[in-house]
């Protein structure tokens, strides 16, 4: 597959979330546990705090059941979180936007301590993200832009660097599902599940249906819709059976379409990095890695 000659950010942005998520996720378990906040709502954050529905959910999020979202939207209604609306919408109540800023701000606040990285260092890092981010929401399209623009934002000017620094890579992450979505959505549709089971015979997670349920157990589907799924994989000439009972593989036709999928997503992602010069990409690079390393280390110390 041909390498995007920008690809290593992606990964080393990905890892630097890892480490963010790592570090504050109990934080905001425990908040959200000792002040009676469904963490569901946190969770739902990337995906907008104004309104909910399944069929924008399914936007950003076309891979789980969308049961599940139905199954939470009533739970959430029943205890104030939300009010239903007239077709299928809910709207997301003041109290719960509070609440979720609330146990965000408790796994925000060992970030504080932090200093493994110069403030000059951090700051530079911002600058140059901002810039990006801003990039991103002026670029036109493709790729269609959804979840840059709902997701919900908590760090603003006045937060320290390294929140700030965190938004943003947020903020590509968003772009980053926004540029997949829309070179991935016009071969799977609505089949989301479909596009589940070609990416897990890609990276040899999981080759049976059984499996398959196993590891992606949050996504809400059981052995039997997996099973389905990948019948209809076969059925599109995407994968067949190997010699190993109940297993399965791509076909060539599904490993060049997953590539050519990869390959634009890329495309859509990083077009917007033009606004940087490959100076300026470089000295990104080495902020992120700085960046990464610290956090590994302030994970170690803390823990």
């Amino acid at each position: 597959m041909e390498i995007h000659p920008l690809s290593k950010f992606w990964s080393l942005i990905y890892s630097i979330l890892s480490e963010f998520w790592a570090l504050s996720m109990s934080k905001v378990e425990d908040a959200a546990i000792q002040n009676d906040v469904p963490i569901e709502l946190y969770l739902y954050s990337e995906l907008g705090l104004e309104y909910f529905s399944t069929e924008d959910f399914r936007r950003r999020d076309p891979f789980s059941n969308p049961e599940i979202f139905e199954r939470q939207f009533a739970r959430l209604d029943v205890k104030g979180w939300i009010e239903p609306l007239p077709g299928g919408k809910y709207r997301v109540t003041e109290k719960a936007r509070h609440a979720v800023r609330q146990i965000i701000q408790a796994g925000d606040a060992q970030f504080a301590d932090f200093a493994l990285m110069s403030a000059e260092d951090m700051e530079r890092l911002v600058v140059l993200l901002k810039r990006i981010a801003r990039e991103n929401e002026l670029a036109p399209e493709p790729p269609q832009k959804w979840a840059i623009f709902k997701r919900f934002r908590t760090a603003h000017a006045q937060s320290p660097w390294i929140l700030q620094a965190r938004e943003y890579l947020m903020d590509l992450f968003a772009y980053r599902d926004d540029s997949h979505l829309t070179a991935a959505r016009p071969h799977f549709g609505e089949g989301g599940i479909v596009w589940l089971v070609l990416g897990s015979l890609w990276n040899g997670q999981a080759l049976t249906a059984q499996r398959m349920a196993e590891i992606m157990e949050n996504r809400g589907y059981d052995v039997e819709e997996f099973e389905v799924a990948l019948q209809a994989a076969v059925e599109l000439g995407w994968a067949e059976s190997s010699e190993a009972p109940q297993e399965f593989r791509l076909t060539l036709k599904g490993k060049e379409l997953w590539e050519e999928v990869e390959k634009l997503t890329n495309e859509y992602f990083f077009r917007p990095w033009s606004v940087l010069t490959p100076s300026e990409l470089e000295e990104l690079y080495n902020l992120l890695i700085k960046l990464r390393d610290g956090l590994q280390t302030f994970r170690k110390q803390i823990t």
